[in-house]
């Protein structure tokens, strides 16, 4: 039975009182060190100031070479095949973007060899024999598990959409695109679509189960990344190069990317949705490059970090930025990173990085 404080203050003559026996003072003293150090040893170990040189990263690069498709682990190196030859068949990936990093696999099309049918689409996934997944002309992530399967459409003829398992266990029915849309790129809302030609085209939001416009986006000249809920959009083109805006699919706010004062951008911006805008290669008149990540109205320049002239820095998980480096490597760097400190990733001369997983 538990001792409450009225069985200690209502002892009377039939009911002996009881004693709580106290636990001594040198022993309450040793218990609160013994926990201390405890607690001051776990936040030592968390903190490891022992260890020297750049912290963790926990990421890994998929590229593409020669070899085929490979996994390259940023803190290690260790570098795991995806694809060869005996995992592909023989057959010949797509042109374009053969490869799609999708959670912690990989969905691959391969080359019908014939115009008239779609890509055959297939999943790798570490530990597992790879998986058919379906047909499609484009492969869009639609989660970290699955893929919005597309076939273009052909005028006057129609095009579909389905959403499929990533790793092939499960399809829904096909949606119908009609001919006049081009699907760029996915959202949770629906999928993003280009309507019209050329100087005629504008940008939309299409719910292909309901088989309506959700919102329309404003004109654009093309389309150049889908991520997040964000579009990369090309709104002009001169002989010196095109404007690009990043659009907020979910809003439809637009706003323009403009390049730090003294700096021109060198290659074509890549969205960071971790921070709401874009990450771009530029350069300055004396000829030295240097990277601009932030708002697109807002760029701000990294300290410390010099791109490979042209590059395209490519986002990854929690912040992360893939910058190829002048020499072909890359480097791993995220936001309040000490230049010093930088994970860096070699390459062969035939490789480049077409994804990144956490």
């Amino acid at each position: 039975m538990a001792l409450t404080e009225l069985d200690v203050l209502d002892a009377g003559p039939s009911r002996p009182a009881r004693v709580v026996p106290g636990v001594p003072r040198p022993v309450r003293i040793g218990l609160v060190t013994v926990l201390l150090l405890v607690l001051a040893g776990w936040g030592l170990f968390q903190a490891q100031p022992w260890q020297t040189g750049p912290a963790p990263t926990g990421l890994r690069l998929l590229t593409d070479g020669a070899s085929g498709l490979t996994w390259v682990d940023v803190d290690t190196g260790e570098r795991t095949p995806v694809t060869d030859d005996a995992t592909s068949g023989g057959r010949e990936r797509a042109d374009g973007q053969p490869a799609t990093v999708v959670g912690s696999g990989v969905v691959v099309q391969y080359s019908s060899g014939d115009a008239a049918f779609a890509d055959s689409v297939v999943s790798y996934r570490a530990g597992e024999p790879p998986q058919p997944v379906g047909e499609a002309d484009l492969v869009v992530p639609a989660s970290p598990s699955s893929v919005w399967l597309v076939v273009n459409s052909d005028p006057p003829t129609a095009g579909g959409a389905a959403l499929a398992s990533a790793y092939g266990t499960w399809r829904s029915k096909v949606f119908t695109v009609p001919p006049g849309l081009q699907v760029k790129g996915a959202t949770d809302d629906g999928l993003v679509v280009l309507q019209g030609v050329f100087r005629g085209q504008r940008l939309a939001l299409w719910d292909p189960q309901l088989q309506e416009k959700v919102r329309g986006l404003g004109r654009v000249i093309g389309v150049r990344e889908v991520s997040d809920h964000y579009a990369l959009v090309s709104t002009g083109c001169l002989t010196t190069g095109c404007s690009t805006a990043m659009v907020d699919v979910s809003t439809g706010d637009r706003t323009d990317v403009a390049t730090p004062m003294g700096w021109f951008d060198v290659s074509t911006p890549r969205l960071v949705p971790a921070v709401d805008g874009v990450a771009v290669v530029v350069k300055n008149e004396a000829g030295r490059t240097g990277l601009a990540v932030g708002p697109p109205d807002s760029l701000t320049m990294v300290d410390g970090l010099e791109p490979a002239l042209g590059a395209q820095p490519l986002a990854g998980p929690g912040g992360w930025l893939i910058v190829p480096l002048a020499g072909g490597d890359v480097v791993a760097w995220h936001e309040g990173a000490d230049p010093e400190q930088l994970r860096q990733v070699e390459l062969s001369s035939d490789e480049r990085v077409v994804g990144v997983s956490g």
